[in-house]
């Protein structure tokens, strides 16, 4: 699904904080990576074979989807319209960039994906815009600076082990997915992805196939070279630890709320995404730096 479709009921609230203003800034990254390809329309017949570039393609393909017909401007100039002014990106709703930055994405090779994602980064960071480009998909990381900055960096150490270490998809896609229904409302979803996403980790270090979050602690615990001289091995996994295990087994997340009606507030769902993020930092960085990741 593209960007707008998946968020479809929450455009409003969650592009409100976001206009047309910044389009031109993605706009001209999406010119710069017009990677040259080929199209074979026909599955088994490559005898015919047309030639296009990656931002056409994306465009194109969404004006197939929506039914629409616009384009894409000079490519010097993105403000001065081949057609009708109506008709150029540059005016369009953000949310619609938005949807074929992504599809651009799946049209450009690996290197090129790459730098394609660094540089549409940059456009958010340096108009500190609360969103993220990863993986192909466009999420939304909270404006407060502190948790965007952490969940900046965990996507982007998790996403640079991802690729190094495929084993590591899971909880990538996991704590993807617990951002996403936070911003989406859907709480219930991103406490239990958050939860699954610390013990997907947890696993991938150990090299165990299954275990919850008490057996596993505990077993990391056991390989957990020390911990501060004022602190004990028991104290750190009871009380930091089983944290966000703690939060998503008595939420109601996960096990359901039985015959009492559980309600999961924003505040409480973004504490568990907040912690996940910060539990896995944890774990990312000692397992680059302890024998655990040798």
């Amino acid at each position: 699904m593209m960007f707008h479709e998946r968020y479809a009921y929450v455009l409003e609230q969650i592009c409100g904080d976001t206009d047309c203003s910044y389009n031109n800034s993605l706009l001209s990254v999406m010119h710069t990576f017009s990677e040259p390809i080929e199209i074979h329309p026909e599955r088994y017949d490559y005898g015919i074979t047309y030639r296009t570039d990656a931002f056409k393609e994306a465009c194109d393909i969404f004006n197939r989807k929506m039914g629409t017909n616009y384009h894409i401007g000079n490519r010097h100039n993105v403000f001065e319209p081949d057609k009708r002014d109506d008709e150029s990106l540059s005016i369009q709703p953000i949310y619609y960039i938005f949807s074929i930055i992504e599809l651009q994405f799946n049209e450009l090779s690996d290197n090129e994906a790459k730098a394609y994602t660094k540089e549409i980064n940059a456009v958010f960071s340096d108009n500190n815009l609360p969103w993220l480009l990863s993986n192909g998909k466009i999420i939304k990381v909270d404006a407060q600076q502190f948790e965007c900055d952490l969940k900046l960096k965990v996507l982007a150490q998790m996403q640079e082990l991802k690729d190094a270490e495929p084993k590591f998809q899971s909880a990538y896609t996991e704590l993807t997915t617990a951002v996403e229904a936070l911003e989406k409302g859907d709480y219930q979803s991103a406490i239990s992805n958050a939860g699954k996403s610390y013990e997907s980790i947890l696993k991938v270090i150990l090299g165990a196939d299954r275990g919850n979050a008490d057996k596993l602690t505990n077993q990391y615990m056991e390989q957990l070279l020390s911990v501060p001289d004022t602190m004990t091995k028991a104290g750190f996994r009871e009380k930091v630890m089983m944290s966000l295990p703690y939060v998503r087994n008595n939420s109601g997340a996960d096990h359901g709320a039985g015959a009492k009606e559980v309600v999961i507030t924003k505040p409480m769902a973004k504490l568990a995404v907040n912690l996940a993020a910060a539990l896995d930092t944890y774990l990312i960085e000692e397992y680059a730096e302890s024998n655990l990741g040798t």
